[in-house]
């Protein structure tokens, strides 16, 4: 057997720290060979496929929170707060929800997703609480209660219902005469 590096005559550092291997080995194996190279081998594969679970795992995490929180429950806050007029009566907190929507969206966009979710949290709470506002607001002042008000904040609005019949001709309206 010969090492390809002589002991004494190298520029590759300390004896003890190169890595020697013997010539005419195939794949050149590490000189002497382990005993358990088997196990060795199998051991760092094991703990990387655990390390690159755990970091896929953690990774995940963040688009998914962002799509529950910013996609599903803060869009759908802002949008029964505009759904029940909240931009009239309330105009604040509506603002600042459309505005943290908008700051969640762009935060997502550049893989700021705790970011993101944070701004999420803040414009659906600002939501809740315009459309809480709103509510309280038309039902002091029954002149302004709109003609439709939705049972749920997912609830679509329906077609505005037309007029009552105009008064048959010769009939006096109270007030009029």
């Amino acid at each position: 057997m010969r090492v390809i590096d002589r002991p004494m005559a190298s520029c590759y550092g300390r004896v003890a720290l190169r890595r020697h291997t013997v010539t005419g080995t195939p794949n050149g194996f590490p000189y002497p060979p382990a005993k358990d190279a088997a196990l060795r081998s199998q051991a760092p594969s094991l703990s990387l496929v655990g390390l690159c679970a755990a970091v896929a795992t953690v990774c995940a995490c963040g688009p998914v929170e962002y799509i529950n929180q910013v996609g599903n429950r803060a869009a759908s806050a802002v949008s029964a707060a505009k759904l029940a007029q909240s931009d009239r009566y309330a105009p604040y907190e509506y603002t600042a929800a459309e505005a943290y929507l908008h700051k969640a969206r762009e935060e997502a966009g550049h893989a700021e997703y705790e970011d993101a979710i944070e701004y999420g949290r803040k414009a659906e709470e600002l939501a809740n609480r315009a459309r809480a506002i709103t509510v309280d607001r038309l039902a002091k002042e029954p002149a302004l209660t709109p003609a439709y008000q939705p049972k749920s904040q997912n609830e679509e609005p329906a077609a505005a219902s037309p007029d009552p019949a105009p008064a048959a001709p010769g009939a006096t309206t109270p007030g009029t005469e």
